[in-house]
């Protein structure tokens, strides 16, 4: 039902390459996510000049990749998704100290530290209910940890019999409808056999 890309994560998350001066704004340095993946304007341009690819999944401009994909008329992969945060180093770095006290903000940029993510959500439908079946996200700090674990979760998930999944979360209702969102997700990520639905790490 499922099918895996050819997707991998990248090892190495360094953005060498300056941008041109003039794309370092104080409208182009907003919005720095501190917890996730999405990019202000600056961090863009910065993964353009390096030759980093982007993609708009989510309406989130982010280096993400599609990991699995697939599904049927009843079960759908609503996003699965390699997620990446890159570093500053050497030129590119360089210029940013010196527009840091112009930019406060850039000392944000500078304390970035790469990370590796995973998020991955499957739905069910049916005439009778709409329902989120998983939503898991887990950041990783270390490479070969993020590739370790990619491989163990997309292992589960492609062995995992979804309409038995699914039947037993509407078994369990009732232990879970009244929950509010993330606690939601964490009982089912806990009946599927994770600890918690969610581990991420800031950005800095």
């Amino acid at each position: 039902m499922l099918q895996v890309t050819d997707s991998k994560f990248d090892s190495y998350l360094e953005l060498s390459r300056p941008v041109d001066s003039s794309k370092i704004t104080s409208d182009s340095v907003k919005y720095f996510d501190n917890d996730g993946f999405e990019l202000s304007c600056l961090e863009t341009d910065f993964y353009c000049a390096n030759n980093v690819a982007l993609q708009g999944v989510l309406n989130h401009n982010c280096n993400q990749k599609d990991w699995l994909t697939g599904g049927d008329n009843h079960l759908i992969v609503d996003h699965s998704l390699l997620l990446q945060r890159w570093c500053f180093v050497r030129e590119a770095r360089d210029q940013l100290e010196s527009s840091k006290t112009t930019f406060p903000q850039l000392y944000k940029y500078l304390k970035l530290i790469p990370k590796w993510g995973i998020d991955f959500a499957l739905e069910y439908y049916n005439d009778d209910q709409v329902l989120e079946v998983l939503h898991i996200e887990t950041d990783f700090r270390n490479y070969y940890e993020a590739v370790a674990a990619k491989e163990a979760i997309q292992e589960r998930i492609l062995s995992t019999d979804w309409y038995d999944f699914v039947k037993s979360l509407t078994q369990h209702k009732s232990q879970w409808e009244y929950l509010n969102g993330m606690e939601q997700n964490d009982w089912k990520a806990v009946h599927w056999g994770l600890k918690k639905a969610e581990k991420t790490y800031k950005a800095f």
